[in-house]
C-alpha cells in the first residue's frame, strides 16, 4: 500500500446542538456584558465557570445558560457565570460552522504585555473588559470543545496544586499538561495567579467532546457540576439532584506536549484517526504533508490535538508522550 493510499480525510460531524439567542443575558450584574456574579455571603472561593472562549464551542454556552436559567446560587463563596467571546458566537450559523474568533484567538492573548498592546481587536477589548473580574477569581473552569471527536480531557499547567485538583475532580480522567513553550500565546488559565508557583489559584480547561455533539453538552454539564461541588458552591444534595449518575471513573492518564508539528502545505492529512491520542513507534508515518511523510520522532510518540484542514504555517498537531508520574 502506498503512503498516499493510507491518508485519512478529516470526518464531517452533524450539528446536534442548537444555537441560542443570548441577548437576554447581556445585562449582567457586574458592569460587564454577559457576565453574572452571585455572592453567597459565606466565606469561600470565587468560582468562575466560563463559556464561549471560542465562539463555535456550544457545550459551555449551554451549561452557563442552564445554570443562569435555573437561578443557581452558591452555598459558599462567590459564583461567576460568563459568556466570553459573544461577538464570535454571534457569527455562528449552520452553513458557516467555524466562528472561533473575530480578530484573534481569545485564548492566546492572556498576558499583560500582550493585552497592553491591543486596544483595538474585538478579542483584545473583551479581555480588557473582563480583566478586573478575572483577577479576583481563584477557581476557574473554562469549558471548551474540540473539532474532532476526542475523548474528554483537562488541559492544565504543570503546577502540583493544579494537578492535584484535576486528580481529585477525576472527571475527565485524561489530562494534557501544557508545555513550557508558548509558540501560539497564553491561555486564560495561564493568566496571573493561575500560573504563579506561589499562589493558590486553580485554572482548568475542560475539553468536553466534539463541538457540535449532544454528548459534549452532557459531559460539560457533568464536569461543571463536579467542579461546583468540589468548590463547595453546591452541596451533596444539590449535586445528587442536578447531576446525572456518573460513568465509571477511568484511571488518571496524563500526557504532555513535546513539540508542535507545523504544516508546510495546505494538504496535510493524517494516516490515523483524527480523534488523537494515537501512539506511534519511532519512524512510523503519522501524516502526509503534501508528498512528504511526517514520521514519529520517538517510540511511544502520541499524536495530540489534530487541527482540521491546517494551512501552510499553521500547527497541524503536536507530538506528545504519556506521563507516568
Amino acid at each position: 500500500m502506498t503512503l498516499a493510499a493510507r491518508v485519512v480525510e478529516p470526518p464531517e460531524y452533524p450539528l446536534e446542538l442548537a444555537w441560542a439567542d443570548l441577548s437576554a443575558y447581556r445585562a449582567g450584574n457586574t458592569g460587564i456584558d454577559h457576565i453574572h456574579s452571585f455572592d453567597s455571603g459565606v466565606p469561600g472561593h470565587h468560582v468562575m465557570v466560563n463559556a464561549l472562549t471560542h465562539g463555535n464551542e456550544l457545550c459551555g454556552m449551554l451549561v452557563v445558560k442552564r445554570l443562569l436559567d435555573m437561578g443557581l446560587r452558591p452555598r459558599a463563596g462567590r459564583l461567576t457565570l460568563s459568556f466570553a467571546n459573544v461577538a464570535a458566537y454571534e457569527r455562528f450559523a449552520p452553513d458557516a460552522l467555524d466562528a472561533r474568533f473575530v480578530d484573534r484567538d481569545f485564548n492566546r492573548l492572556w498576558n499583560d504585555d500582550l493585552l497592553s498592546q491591543d486596544h483595538t481587536s474585538v478579542e483584545g477589548r473583551r479581555a480588557l473588559a473582563m480583566l478586573p473580574l478575572v483577577r479576583t477569581v481563584d477557581r476557574l473552569l473554562d469549558l471548551h470543545s474540540t473539532w474532532h471527536a476526542v475523548l474528554p480531557f483537562f488541559v492544565l499547567s504543570r503546577l502540583p496544586r493544579v494537578r492535584l485538583w484535576a486528580d481529585h475532580l477525576a472527571i475527565p480522567a485524561r489530562q494534557l499538561l501544557l508545555p513550557g513553550f508558548r509558540h501560539e500565546g497564553y491561555h486564560l488559565i495561564d493568566y496571573g495567579a493561575f500560573a504563579e508557583p506561589e499562589a493558590s489559584a486553580i485554572g482548568l480547561i475542560a475539553e468536553c467532546g466534539q463541538h457540535f455533539a449532544a454528548s459534549s453538552a452532557q459531559t460539560a454539564w457533568q464536569i461543571a457540576l463536579r467542579f461546583l461541588h468540589v468548590c463547595a458552591c453546591i452541596d451533596d444534595v444539590d449535586a445528587a439532584r442536578l447531576c446525572p449518575p456518573s460513568v465509571a471513573q477511568a484511571p488518571i492518564a496524563r500526557f504532555e506536549i513535546v513539540q508542535p508539528v507545523m504544516a508546510s502545505t495546505d494538504r496535510l492529512r493524517l494516516t490515523c484517526s483524527y480523534a488523537g491520542f494515537v501512539r506511534f513507534n519511532a519512524g512510523e508515518v503519522a501524516a502526509l504533508d503534501g508528498e512528504r511523510p511526517v514520521r514519529a520522532p520517538f517510540d511511544g510518540a502520541v499524536l495530540l490535538a489534530p487541527r482540521p484542514n491546517p494551512r501552510a504555517g499553521q500547527q497541524a498537531f503536536a507530538w506528545g508522550r504519556h506521563v507516568l508520574d
